[in-house]
C-alpha cells in the first residue's frame, strides 16, 4: 500500500476492490503503509480518561526574579568610556564592563586627590600620637585623627582597587551574566551615583499573569501554568521549569486585571522582559478524554482528528470532534472519540495530505 490510497477497509469490515471508489472515499478512510508512517513521524496514542484541571487563558510577561537583575551605578563623577561591550555581551561577577576618566572634569583626578587626602591623614594621625603621649593634646582628638586617617585609608583602597592601567577608575559588574542595557553612551558625563548599566543573570525568572477580575475567585485555586512565547516554538510547563507560584493580587490595579506572579529556573533560553500566552491552571478536575493539541487539524472551521482502525494498523479514519479549553498542550475531547482509540498524535497534517491525495478523478465534494 501506498500514501494516499483510499483504504479498502470499511467500518463494518467489509472488502472492497483495490480501486477506490467514492463511498470509501465518503467514510474518510486513508491507507499508510506502516513503513511510509515511520517515515512520516506518524505517532498515534490510545486516548484514556484522565485527569484535566480548569484552565484559565490569558497573556502575561516575563520579569526577571529578585537580584537576578541588577543595575551599575557610578562610584564617581567622570566621562564614562564603554570599549566594546553591546547588550548582550557576557560579563563576570567583578569584571570590568566600562572605565570612567576623572582626570578632564572640574574636580580632577579622584585617585589622585584620594591619595593626597590619605597621605595628610596619615601624617597627622602620627603627629597627634607623639603629641598626646607628651599630653599635649587630649584621647578624643587622638580618636577624631585616627577616624580621619582610616577614613581616607578606605576610600583610597576602595578607588585603586578599581583603577584601570590607563589612569581610569573601573566600573564592574556586580553578578556574572550578560548587560541587558545600557544606560548612558560612551562619552557621556556621569555623577557619582548615576545608571550605567542593567546585568541580568536571566537564570532564575518571574511570569505575571494578568488574570480578568472575573476569574477572582478562582485565582486562590491556581496551582500551575504553561505558557509559549514568541520566539520559541514550544510550550513550556512551570512544573517542569521548577516553577511555583509566589503571589497573587488580592484586587485589580486599576486596568481590571489581577495579577498572578510565578517564578521558576531559565532553562530554555526564556527572554526576560518578552511577552507570553499563558494558560493558569487550577485545581484538578474530573477525568475526561483528551489529545495533545498536534493531534487536531482544523478544515473550514470544522476540528477533526485521525483515529487508527483497530483491526488496520495501516487505515486511519477522520473523526470530527467537539473540543474544550486546552492547556496549552493537551486538549479535552467533549465530543467524537471513545476511551481505548488510537488517535495520530503527531504527523496528523501529513494523514490530511494523504486523504486530500486518494481523492478519486471527479470527486469535487469537500468533506
Amino acid at each position: 500500500m501506498v500514501l494516499g490510497a483510499v483504504c479498502g477497509c470499511h467500518p463494518h469490515g467489509h472488502e472492497h476492490e483495490s480501486e477506490p471508489s467514492e463511498e470509501q472515499h465518503e467514510h474518510g478512510h486513508i491507507v499508510i503503509s506502516p513503513e511510509r508512517q515511520e517515515q512520516l513521524g506518524i505517532a498515534v496514542e490510545a486516548v484514556q480518561p484522565g485527569p484535566f484541571r480548569e484552565v484559565i487563558r490569558t497573556s502575561g510577561q516575563i520579569l526577571p526574579a529578585a537580584g537576578e537583575e541588577m543595575t551599575v551605578v557610578a562610584r564617581s563623577e567622570g566621562i564614562i568610556s564603554i570599549g566594546s561591550l553591546t547588550q548582550g555581551s557576557p560579563v563576570s561577577k567583578g569584571g570590568r564592563i566600562a572605565t570612567l576618566s576623572t582626570r578632564s572634569v572640574g574636580s580632577g583626578d579622584r585617585l589622585a586627590k584620594a591619595e593626597i587626602d590619605l597621605e595628610t591623614a596619615r601624617k597627622e594621625y602620627e603627629r597627634d600620637q607623639q603629641l598626646r603621649e607628651g599630653n599635649i593634646v587630649s584621647e578624643s582628638h587622638l580618636d577624631l585623627s585616627r577616624q580621619a586617617y582610616e577614613h581616607a585609608k578606605i576610600e583610597y583602597e576602595a578607588l585603586a582597587a578599581g583603577s584601570t592601567p590607563e589612569g581610569g577608575l573601573a566600573v564592574t559588574a556586580p553578578i556574572s551574566g550578560f548587560i541587558k542595557d545600557w544606560l548612558v553612551a560612551s562619552g557621556d558625563y556621569v555623577q557619582t551615583g548615576t545608571p550605567v548599566a542593567v546585568v541580568s543573570s536571566n537564570r532564575r525568572l518571574r511570569l505575571q499573569a494578568d488574570v480578568p477580575e472575573s476569574y477572582f475567585d478562582r485565582i486562590a485555586a491556581i496551582r500551575d501554568a504553561n505558557f509559549s512565547t514568541a520566539y520559541h516554538d514550544r510550550t513550556y510547563s512551570m512544573s517542569e521549569l521548577g516553577g511555583r507560584v509566589i503571589s497573587h493580587g488580592r484586587a485589580s490595579n486599576g486596568d481590571f486585571y489581577i495579577p498572578v506572579i510565578f517564578e521558576f529556573d531559565n532553562r530554555g533560553g526564556i527572554v526576560s522582559g518578552s511577552y507570553a500566552e499563558v494558560w493558569l491552571q487550577a485545581d484538578r478536575t474530573g477525568d475526561c478524554l483528551s489529545v495533545p493539541l498536534t493531534a487536531v487539524v482544523e478544515d473550514q472551521g470544522v476540528q477533526y482528528v485521525f483515529v487508527r482502525e483497530a483491526d488496520d494498523t495501516d487505515c486511519f479514519e477522520r473523526r470530527e470532534v467537539v473540543l474544550g479549553l486546552s492547556d496549552g498542550r493537551r486538549v479535552p475531547v467533549l465530543q467524537g472519540l471513545q476511551a481505548g482509540e488510537d488517535v495520530v498524535t503527531r504527523g496528523a497534517v501529513h494523514v490530511k495530505l494523504a486523504g486530500i491525495s486518494a481523492v478519486p478523478a471527479g470527486h469535487t465534494h469537500n468533506h
